[in-house]
């Protein structure tokens, strides 16, 4: 009779656990994150600097066939900054090299997909007078999250995990903001889809990781509502986890009222890196992926960040600092678990 219980009481924590892993729906979900590639023909307007524009078609193909090497991947997001100032050129090239991934692949829109307009009090560039709209490259990533002309989608790669991509783009600015119509749009999605954990994909950060990112020049890292944004979140609580790139730092993640921002590394600037995400209904782990690259793109790319004094997290930090900086949570693995455990 005890060992009849015994067996009974392991039978009945088995089906505990089996019930707790798949009570979203999923067991377990592998995918990849890659931000900002500023994907370019090397052209007139381009350049190796701190942003590695000459090299990027190499470094975005080294992503691409090294997320296709990973056997049980599930799925691949690219949070934004897809161009370099969303020239024709540059969006063919996109969508053939999107083409090659061997997985589902969902993109959001990130500033450089809205092209600089032209200043009026200088004589302008050559590609923001080239520049085209958005929705040309909504219309050619059909397929890759969007479905129609709506800049921003909705999708479910596997039962019981909702993604939401946001458009946080602003027409004039590198900046971002959510417009009030997609607010209503996203307060809908959310609140017919409560028994779904949900993923949110912007390019825009909503809270900064660290004290130095409240400098002021660095404004338009942030969505000017963001507040407006992290509440809607918060009110639902199958939301767990944001998604964004924009800052070109290594991948850092930041815990607020339960629910984990985590900002994504650039496949273009040091230390050029793109992250695989593992999610099961208890918790997303991450690890970082650093580009082999060449060895001159790598010491092009590390000595420019270093110089460059935009990226120095205050005026008087030397090049070690701003490098250390930048990498400094370049995390081997990190592991945050999931804001509502659904029974």
């Amino acid at each position: 009779m005890f060992r009849r219980l015994w067996v009974s009481l392991v039978i009945a924590v088995l089906l505990l656990l089996v019930a707790a892993s798949f009570a979203w729906g999923f067991g377990q979900v592998k995918f990849a994150v890659l931000s900002d590639p500023h994907l370019s023909f090397p052209a007139a307007n381009t350049k190796d600097y701190v942003k590695m524009e000459d090299s990027s078609v190499a470094l975005f193909k080294e992503a691409i066939d090294s997320v296709n090497a990973i056997p049980d991947l599930d799925f691949v997001i690219f949070a934004g900054d897809l161009t370099k100032d969303v020239e024709p050129w540059n969006i063919d090239l996109l969508r053939e090299m999107l083409e090659e991934i061997r997985v589902p692949a969902y993109a959001v829109l990130g500033n450089h997909e809205v092209s600089p307009i032209p200043p009026k009090d200088k004589e302008a560039p050559l590609a923001t007078l080239i520049g085209d709209s958005k929705y040309t490259v909504v219309f050619a990533l059909q397929g890759f999250g969007f479905n129609g002309p709506q800049s921003y989608w909705t999708a479910e790669p596997v039962p019981g995990l909702l993604l939401i991509g946001l458009d946080t783009t602003k027409v004039g600015s590198w900046g971002g903001k959510v417009s009030p119509a997609q607010l209503r749009w996203l307060e809908k999605v959310l609140s017919t889809n409560r028994d779904k954990l949900t993923i949110v994909v912007g390019h825009h950060l909503l809270v900064p990781f660290r004290e130095e990112e409240k400098k002021p020049e660095w404004k338009n890292f942030y969505l000017d509502n963001a507040e407006e944004v992290i509440a809607l979140f918060e009110k639902y609580p199958q939301v767990s986890f944001y998604l964004c790139g924009h800052r070109h730092v290594s991948t850092i993640p930041v815990e607020k009222n339960g629910i984990w921002y985590i900002e994504n590394a650039s496949t273009l600037t040091y230390p050029m890196s793109y992250t695989v995400y593992t999610l099961t209904p208890q918790k997303l782990e991450y690890e970082v992926v650093r580009l082999k690259a060449t060895p001159e793109i790598w010491e092009v790319a590390k000595k420019t960040m270093g110089e460059d004094p935009f990226w120095k997290p205050r005026a008087e930090a030397t090049a070690e600092e701003t490098l250390a900086y930048v990498e400094a949570a370049d995390f081997v693995k990190f592991s945050m678990p999931v804001r509502f455990q659904k029974k």
